[in-house]
């Protein structure tokens, strides 16, 4: 850990991320990551393990985070998501 983020951190959060297996269960330790969608705390997230995806999202070309958190998830579907009344397959 460090108490002064670097300058190009300046206006993003980071956030601890805990990956989670399917049913929910964790997987592995908890991570640090950069935070490019204005997550809140308890929130699913989309996290980004590619080191270029934060200078995507910043725009700055020599910022490199191990996560991003990409995106907030409404709602996450694994496997057949189920039929809505009267839809045909």
């Amino acid at each position: 850990m460090s108490t002064v983020k670097d300058r190009g951190f300046h206006g993003y959060k980071l956030m601890i991320v805990e990956f989670v297996n399917p049913d929910g269960s964790p997987d592995g330790a908890r991570q640090i990551a950069l935070d490019a969608a204005d997550a809140g705390i308890g929130d699913t997230v989309l996290v980004n393990i590619d080191g270029g995806a934060a200078n995507m999202f910043t725009g700055d070309r020599e910022l490199i985070a191990d996560y991003t958190i990409c995106g907030v998830l409404d709602s996450v579907t694994i496997g057949t998501p189920p039929r809505q009344k009267g839809a045909t397959p």
